[in-house]
């Protein structure tokens, strides 16, 4: 079972790379954790909603200078994942939730 805040390389449904790294921002209380994990695309392009995740790594790292997309929302289940690679600080993963959260014309605080 990967844990919330887990960085993830697996399939891509969005891109045309076989593979990309993913911020796994679900946690036990998914109905089907351990199964399926909620997760969002993380990119080397920046954009204004972009989180940066420089000095943000509490384990591993990536390659390249990277940024979670939270518009980019996949549910991922366990055999799509190749393996974790990083772990991120609950901070990235909180504000990741939240900015998706407006996305959904929500209004969480």
């Amino acid at each position: 079972m990967y844990r919330r805040n887990t960085v993830v390389v697996a399939s891509d449904p969005f891109g045309n790379t076989p593979r990309r790294p993913y911020l796994l921002v679900s946690d036990e209380t998914h109905p089907f954790a351990g199964e399926q994990y909620i997760a969002v695309g993380i990119s080397t392009k920046e954009y204004d909603a972009s989180i940066p995740l420089a000095g943000t790594f509490t384990e591993g790292t990536l390659e390249r200078d990277s940024f979670v997309a939270p518009w980019a929302v996949v549910s991922l289940r366990t055999e799509n994942i190749d393996r974790a690679v990083a772990r991120v600080s609950e901070s990235v993963t909180n504000t990741t939730v939240r900015r998706l959260a407006t996305f959904l014309g929500s209004e969480f605080e």
